[in-house]
């Protein structure tokens, strides 16, 4: 089986703060509760990050493997508005071979986000027990969810997200480091978090704390003594 660069070995997973850094260049925004990099580029720049199941906030989060690589993302993208994953569904309905392998990611996800859990100190969380991500077991609803799945575990685990690698080729390879121009290296890393999940900054990286969002009434009281 070919081997995998991009996949790392569990000593070099622990993210330091420069691969934070990166991350959050990398995302537009603070990444949050990042415990691993299961995936990096031959120049040592993550391309995934591995989220803690339940972040900081109490919050719930199924999506273990987070596909962060400006390059792979749209990339990513263009495979998803040609219709591949359209094409995918098709095969999973009338190809039982390939419907069982799809299975099979879809209990390595699970294994694999339990292992995190438990190296990370994050522990159970039953909200989201028997629940993956990208539509598995049985649908393809996101193929960067995949592709981060497949360069985590390295392939012949998720055959969907294998196949979505190799269709980008022409785009990018393993072999070659694409991080050059591929995010905004200058100034300060983003701050300010205006994801769903709510702010969360990198005190040990912009040297500040975590911004804090004001209710609305704190927000017009604020703007009654400004000119």
């Amino acid at each position: 089986m070919e081997e995998n660069t991009a996949a790392v070995p569990q000593e070099s997973r622990q993210p330091s703060a420069h691969d934070l850094e990166v991350l959050s260049r990398q995302l537009g925004r603070p990444v949050r509760d990042v415990v691993e990099i299961p995936a990096r580029c031959v120049c040592g720049n993550p391309l995934v990050a591995a989220t803690a199941p339940r972040l900081s906030n109490g919050t719930p989060f199924p999506t273990t493997f987070y596909l962060t690589h400006p390059v792979i993302t749209s990339a990513v993208s263009r495979l998803e508005a040609g219709g591949l994953m359209n094409e995918m569904n098709e095969r999973l309905t009338a190809d039982d071979e390939l419907a069982g392998a799809y299975r099979g990611a879809h209990e390595a996800y699970l294994q694999a986000r339990n292992e995190i859990a438990h190296r990370s100190g994050t522990g159970a969380v039953p909200e989201i027990d028997g629940i993956s991500a990208g539509g598995m077991p049985t649908r393809v609803k996101c193929l960067h969810v995949l592709v981060g799945h497949s360069l985590a575990a390295g392939p012949g685990v998720n055959p969907l997200g294998d196949q979505a690698l190799d269709s980008i080729t022409e785009w990018w390879t393993k072999d070659r480091c694409y991080c050059d121009g591929a995010w905004d290296t200058a100034g300060e890393a983003p701050s300010r978090d205006l994801s769903r999940h709510g702010p969360q900054g990198l005190p040990e990286i912009v040297g500040r704390p975590a911004p804090v969002r004001k209710s609305k009434t704190e927000s017009e009281s604020g703007k009654e003594g400004t000119a």
